[in-house]
């Protein structure tokens, strides 16, 4: 499913001619003359890997569109696309170009191929190979007991079949926590089913050099109206996605790859799958870097963190959840006035969404961070109205009412805060979580003061009722 590209005819011609965008607001900015967004758009891909829009940095870095002509630059650009995959040049048009070259212009030239180079790509951001040992010494979270999943009544009167995507943080009690919805296809009302399986259901922890640690994993919740269905998918639905895939629409070619990856019956193998979704992510697709993102995350234990520009790309394309997500990444350690002032506009950015998740956690920061300079009560509050949305919300997770506690307690709404965190309370019951946080902050709540903290802090272990 390779995209396509617009090759030179001459390198050296006055007229340009650059390789098809694979992100559309940069190619449409390149067509309206608006070189300079559409250079820092390209930058943005090409720092991911993507070998077109490293291309079409050459070709711009060539004719002077955005920056001054640099051929240095150009040469650099160029190179690095054809490690990347790209023959748009020819070997001859490269040497032609090359003899045109200072030392100074060799030497940007190498650093360009340095740092997004094949070698480069291969060490920082692009998965590693399947037969590569990623990380030895960490095993995944499995699970362990399953919890049946509820058919969304709307969609069994609609006749509809479908699936829940679902990532998750298990806790080294097995319990799994934090759930974000990573997609439900073809239709939302998979959405809540889907979490209320996986919180539900128990797991064997991750382990690191043999201890059990806490790490978040994935999985997909399927509902099928008859058993012997093959496939959830319908076969013209497919057939049309996979046609628009083929095509360069990048929505069409992450959906494909996506749904390849969790149903085998397409018979595309995970190699290719994961392949189709790193298209798309390399092209722009917020959705597909958020996934690699996702699927990366556990990298960090044993070296480089494969993750972090995957969420940066994503959250520089207004992935809502990915905005949040390294928000947080800013604060770890001790971080300055600038990443707290980052992290602090990344969080208020999540008003007026619908996801649960970003939501949540903006909360937490904005109402009840231990820094001071991250609280923000009223954007905190105004985060709230959104946090309960029909059909999107997950209503389940406890921490979605500790939330919405801490938000209205912030703003000094102590009686509806104290409401709130009894369902909360309620909630965290239900699934057998530690509430003795959560007390502390209703006792805190209904003596009239607020409570800062980690508020999304869950105690592990099992309490069983008595």
């Amino acid at each position: 499913m390779r995209r396509s590209s617009v090759v030179f005819a001459l390198v050296l011609a006055t007229a340009a001619s650059v390789a098809q965008a694979d992100f559309p607001s940069a190619l449409g900015q390149y067509q309206a003359g608006q070189y300079v967004s559409a250079r820092r758009e390209f930058l943005r891909l090409a720092q991911v890997g993507d070998a077109a829009s490293q291309h079409n940095l050459g070709t711009m870095a060539l004719h002077g569109q955005g920056s001054p002509v640099d051929l240095g630059e150009a040469y650099g650009w160029f190179s690095a696309a054809r490690e990347n995959g790209r023959h748009d040049l020819s070997d001859a048009q490269l040497a032609e170009l090359h003899a045109k070259l200072t030392p100074a212009d060799e030497a940007r030239a190498a650093q360009i191929v340095a740092a997004y180079g094949r070698a480069a790509m291969a060490a920082t951001v692009l998965p590693p190979s399947p037969e590569s040992a990623r990380c030895a010494r960490y095993v995944p979270p499995t699970i362990r007991v399953e919890a049946p999943a509820p058919y969304a009544h709307a969609a069994r009167e609609a006749g509809r079949s479908g699936v829940g995507i679902v990532s998750y943080l298990v806790g080294t009690d097995g319990v799994a926590r934090d759930p974000i919805l990573v997609a439900t296809m073809p239709a939302p009302p998979f959405g809540q089913p889907a979490v209320d399986s996986v919180l539900n259901s128990r797991y064997a922890p991750a382990s690191f050099d043999g201890e059990p640690v806490a790490a978040r994993t994935w999985s997909h919740v399927g509902f099928k109206l008859t058993a012997g269905v093959a496939s959830i998918w319908s076969r013209n639905i497919l057939a049309g996605l996979k046609a628009a895939a083929v095509g360069g629409d990048l929505p069409s070619l992450y959906l494909y790859g996506l749904i390849a990856r969790l149903d085998a019956s397409l018979g595309e193998s995970r190699e290719n799958a994961d392949a189709i979704i790193l298209e798309a992510a390399q092209g722009g697709n917020v959705d597909a870097q958020f996934w690699l993102a996702m699927s990366l995350a556990e990298t960090r234990r044993c070296g480089e963190d494969r993750s972090l520009p995957w969420l940066r790309a994503a959250a520089e394309g207004g992935h809502v959840i990915a905005g949040v997500a390294l928000g947080e990444h800013l604060l770890e350690g001790e971080p300055d006035a600038a990443r707290l002032a980052e992290a602090k506009r990344l969080f208020s950015d999540v008003v007026g969404s619908d996801n649960a998740w970003a939501l949540k956690h903006a909360i937490a920061q904005l109402a009840a961070s231990p820094r001071e300079a991250l609280r923000d009560a009223p954007t905190a509050l105004r985060a709230s109205t959104t946090l309960f949305v029909k059909g999107r919300n997950l209503s389940q997770d406890p921490q979605s009412f500790d939330a919405l506690a801490a938000a209205r307690a912030a703003n000094g709404d102590f009686r509806g805060a104290a409401r709130a965190q009894q369902q909360a309370i309620a909630a965290a019951g239900k699934l057998q979580w530690n509430p003795s946080r959560m007390h502390e902050r209703l006792a805190a709540y209904r003596a009239g003061t607020m409570w800062y903290g980690d508020l999304l802090a869950v105690p592990e272990g099992i309490v069983t009722a008595p």
